[in-house]
């Protein structure tokens, strides 16, 4: 099986963009050369905390997105640690509406799991077009039964 990862378009480019003035927010203050020269402890410690913080968000928003691969599949968030999913743990996969925005309904995989974790929408696979999402649920079928002979 080899491995797909789907990133979002338009949320890494622009989270990319934000955390880059945030970072050279945080060099500003080590530019002008007074902060480090009269020891301003508190500008010294808030720039390395802007640099560093814009460097770890740069780093999060690249890794964003979805990958599936012979283990199950693996969300990557923002916000928070990367959650697996093994096949095994997966007893189906559905095409649902999981919002609606600007009036337009979005639909996307649903992994269905035990009973005990319920259902996990894949936002980031995610399509306004029926049709486009249904394509994807096939194809995790297909990954979900490569796995299940494997």
């Amino acid at each position: 099986m080899s491995r797909i990862v789907v990133r979002p378009r338009i949320q890494i480019p622009i989270l990319v963009v934000i955390f880059t003035v945030w970072t050279l927010l945080g060099v500003t203050y080590f530019t002008s050369g007074d902060v480090v020269a009269e020891r301003d402890w508190f500008g010294i410690v808030l720039g390395c905390v802007l640099v560093t913080s814009g460097l770890t968000g740069i780093w999060r928003a690249v890794r964003l997105g979805v990958v599936i691969d012979a283990e199950g599949v693996r969300v990557r968030g923002f916000d928070s640690r990367d959650q697996v999913t093994p096949w095994s743990a997966i007893q189906s996969v559905d095409c649902v509406q999981i919002d609606e925005r600007g009036g337009f309904p979005l639909y996307a995989p649903v992994l269905r799991l035990g009973d005990e974790a319920g259902a996990m929408a894949l936002s980031a696979l995610g399509s306004y077009l029926r049709q486009d999402a249904e394509r994807k649920v096939e194809q995790l079928r297909s990954f979900k039964a490569g796995a299940a002979r494997s």
